[in-house]
């Protein structure tokens, strides 16, 4: 559900969706990951549709990372909020913008149905 709020679009979630929505984005990323031979350390940049600030902070806590890691989709939901799928490419945008550093790029987003998809991006300017 979604509620609109001071001119930004506001996701309402149940309490149990952050969890599995962390759980779907973790398990993604693994399994590219996996077939990349890669590990999260491998990743100078991260992508991430919020789907929320509560989304964010479960993926946080879920994958194991410094909060500053998804700064960039932080910076996109309090500028705009929840824009839905479209979200990734103002984060993308975002961190082009701040000159993140080339390498591999994870960039993952939710969509209907409560999906979570995921795209290894090599970066290099």
């Amino acid at each position: 559900m979604f509620e609109q709020r001071d001119g930004m679009l506001r996701n309402i979630l149940t309490r149990a969706v952050p969890g599995l929505a962390a759980q779907a984005a973790h398990e993604v990323l693994d399994t590219v990951l996996g077939r990349a031979g890669l590990q999260t350390t491998d990743l100078r940049a991260w992508i991430l549709h919020a789907g929320g600030r509560d989304v964010l902070l479960a993926v946080e806590r879920e994958v194991g990372l410094d909060p500053q890691a998804l700064r960039h989709s932080a910076a996109m939901l309090r500028e705009y909020g929840n824009l839905s799928s479209a979200f990734v490419y103002f984060v993308l945008q975002a961190a082009l913008v701040d000159d993140a550093p080339d390498g591999w790029w994870w960039l993952s987003s939710f969509g209907a149905g409560f999906s979570c998809h995921g795209a290894l991006l090599r970066v290099s300017r």
